[in-house]
């Protein structure tokens, strides 16, 4: 942000250019010591910054000018510079985030809160996200909130999006699926300036390893491994295949825990067995060209573990097309107990994702969040096991 009012060049002794009136900066008894001359600029520059952001030069979540381009505007070395940052930061008026910059966490205190909160998923009209929001608006409602709700179809520029949409808004809160959690994300400084600004945020289903995130997730790990466990244990199978979205959290934990319970049990992990998809390749994964080679690749096994109950039942379909019968043949796992586990036509053995409480726990943690003014603890949640006919 370039900072108004110092267009005219530094106003430091020595620095100020030919023909100006030496500025406030030079207000220090002639002939004191060059340490004491020095701990003045680091001060006064200190008192500059905190006049601008007091007086609204700088808005709370604003990334301050870098330390280099302080420097080089008020002709002062950086350790003088940083000096004057570390007193504002004492101050609570500036936020320094490693490898990010520093952040103004200075606002204005509000009169009243807007009891609003805004909640942003990946998806809404379809499979577990409906519940998950009803669990979330039940709880806000409860307590006097109401909530604004924004999709991302999980693209980081719709995240972006909604992201400053709130900033501007300044709701009290913001419960969030992140979007593509297994990826590095380029949003990270719009939840940093969130975090300036004071405005607490609880992430769902996936969160970003980046940020010190408080989370309300399910257990996928230990899932993926009891999945596999009770495939091998339980329906005899000892080659075992997996499909895993590749783009999330979710998605690496569940192969994690499949992959570390298969050598547990004295199996084979064959890479070629496991097949990963991405969000823009869910639509048409199981289409008619592709998912004869996905049945190439699973032909061989007699029990694989999906991401979810969507991605099982497209597999089953595959599979039953293809001749190869569920589970005589090929035993089905999927993830999340919803509606899809079902209507299928072989109702899938699948994990029952707790959604609603999920919902509810992650609008509570925010509401104490905001009233307490605490930073919650992270919360992993079990998911059931619940045995049905894709699986012998």
């Amino acid at each position: 942000m370039t900072v108004s009012g110092n267009e005219g060049g530094p106003l430091f002794p020595g620095s100020t250019s030919a023909g100006e009136t030496p500025g406030a900066f030079e207000n220090h008894p002639a002939g004191s010591k060059e340490k004491d001359a020095e701990k003045s600029k680091y001060i006064v520059l200190a008192n500059l910054l905190r006049q601008q952001i007091l007086g609204g030069c700088y808005h709370a979540g604003d990334k301050l000018t870098s330390e280099n381009q302080l420097s080089q505007q008020y002709g002062l070395s950086r350790q003088t510079v940083r000096q004057a940052l570390a007193v504002l930061e004492q101050e609570g008026l500036l936020l320094r985030q490693r490898g990010s910059g520093t952040y103004v966490s200075f606002a204005a205190p509000r009169k009243e809160k807007t009891h609003s909160i805004g909640v942003i998923t990946t998806y809404i009209t379809d499979y577990i996200f409906p519940t998950i929001v009803r669990g979330i608006e039940e709880e806000l409602t409860r307590n006097g909130y109401h909530l604004t709700l924004g999709v991302t179809k999980n693209r980081v520029e719709n995240e972006a999006r909604l992201l400053r949409s709130f900033l501007e808004n300044r709701v009290d809160g913001l419960i969030v699926e992140g979007t593509k959690t297994a990826f590095p994300n380029p949003n990270l400084d719009l939840y940093r300036q969130l975090e300036a600004m004071g405005i607490p945020v609880v992430f769902f289903n996936g969160y970003y390893r980046e940020l010190p995130s408080v989370y309300v997730v399910t257990n996928d790990r230990k899932s993926g491994w009891d999945a596999a466990e009770y495939l091998i244990r339980r329906s005899g199978c000892r080659k075992l295949g997996g499909i895993f979205k590749s783009d999330d959290t979710q998605g690496h934990e569940r192969y994690a825990g499949f992959s570390q319970a298969i050598l547990k049990e004295g199996c084979e992990l064959n890479d070629d067995a496991v097949i990963w998809y991405t969000t823009a390749d869910k639509e048409t994964l199981f289409s008619p060209e592709n998912a004869p080679g996905i049945v190439r690749r699973l032909q061989d096994c007699d029990g694989v573990v999906c991401y979810n109950d969507q991605i099982a039942y497209g597999l089953i379909d595959s599979l039953q097309k293809a001749g190869i019968s569920v589970p005589e043949q090929t035993s089905v796992f999927g993830f999340d107990n919803s509606s899809v586990s079902e209507y299928s036509p072989i109702k899938i053995s699948t994990f029952a994702h707790p959604k609603e409480k999920l919902g509810i726990e992650a609008a509570r943690r925010l509401l104490r969040m905001i009233e307490q003014g605490t930073r919650e603890s992270p919360l992993v949640m079990d998911m059931e096991l619940v045995v049905k006919a894709s699986t012998r």
